[in-house]
């Protein structure tokens, strides 16, 4: 298909494509988690947790949550209460603006748009940007100077496609630990299958000599009866030789002369 100048025109400019929608969440979202508790749905009020994914939760919402057993779905990855990490987070001073949350040190607002961070050693939550405008090298809290390492950093109120990214990863570590659990079991259950083998063929083993000392005692114990059996014989027959002495000095003649009788 000729166009100016032997020119080929491609499929786009011959016919117009339907442009890429916008994803709905985003920023509205995320503005949402940073106003919202994600399990009730209520307006965020300390104590408040965060999970590993990165959302926010009332304290006492999620605590009666798994009191009685009613976590949904969608937070599937919340198992426990040891999941969830109580924050060290400052209230917005103006009570009313729409973000209830503010960093303890720069005083911006926790909206959803910059990027928040939260820290599982200590459990602070600071702007992203602090650490690049402090100049922080270390990895040590800006809040309370605690240590912590990349694998304790939690970025909140994430986008729909960050917190899926971050749900994989959490549910890899919890079957990864469930595997090494499981593991642990079987490498516990047959070193106890051992043990049990070894302490039969042990008392196996003591029972056996056991029989055999029983054995050597009965044969000592009947020696030594035999032994004793001929003594006594021995004896009898020795004490014998003066009683037969003294039965035959005792006769008549003897008698009438103890006596005084001739």
């Amino acid at each position: 298909m000729g166009n100016d100048g032997g020119s080929i025109a491609e499929r786009a400019e011959l016919v117009k494509l339907k442009k890429p929608e916008k994803r709905v969440e985003s920023y509205l979202v995320a503005k949402q988690r940073a106003q919202f508790c994600s399990l009730t749905k209520e307006r965020l009020r300390k104590p408040i947790a965060c999970c590993r994914v990165g959302y926010l939760y009332n304290y006492d919402s999620l605590l009666k949550a798994f009191m009685d057993k009613k976590i949904p779905q969608e937070l599937k990855h919340l198992q426990n209460m040891k999941k969830v990490k109580k924050l060290n987070i400052t209230e917005n001073p103006d009570k009313n603006n729409e973000f209830p949350f503010v960093c303890s040190i720069s005083q911006k607002a926790l909206n959803g748009k910059d990027k928040f961070l939260a820290l599982w050693t200590c459990g602070c939550v600071f702007n992203k940007k602090l650490i690049k405008d402090l100049k922080i090298k270390e990895l040590k809290c800006p809040i309370c100077n605690k240590e912590y390492t990349d694998k304790d950093i939690v970025q909140l109120c994430p986008t729909n496609e960050d917190a899926e990214i971050k749900k994989a990863q959490v549910q890899k570590e919890i079957q990864l630990k469930d595997k090494q659990k499981e593991d642990q079991k079987q490498s516990f259950k047959v070193s106890d299958a051992i043990e049990n083998l070894e302490q039969q063929q042990k008392k196996k083993i003591c029972t056996e000599e056991c029989k055999i000392m029983r054995k050597a005692m009965d044969n000592n114990k009947l020696q030594n009866l035999q032994n004793q059996g001929q003594d006594v014989k021995k004896n009898e027959i020795y004490q014998s030789l003066f009683h037969q002495q003294h039965k035959l000095e005792d006769n008549l003649f003897t008698r009438n002369v103890r006596f005084g009788n001739r």
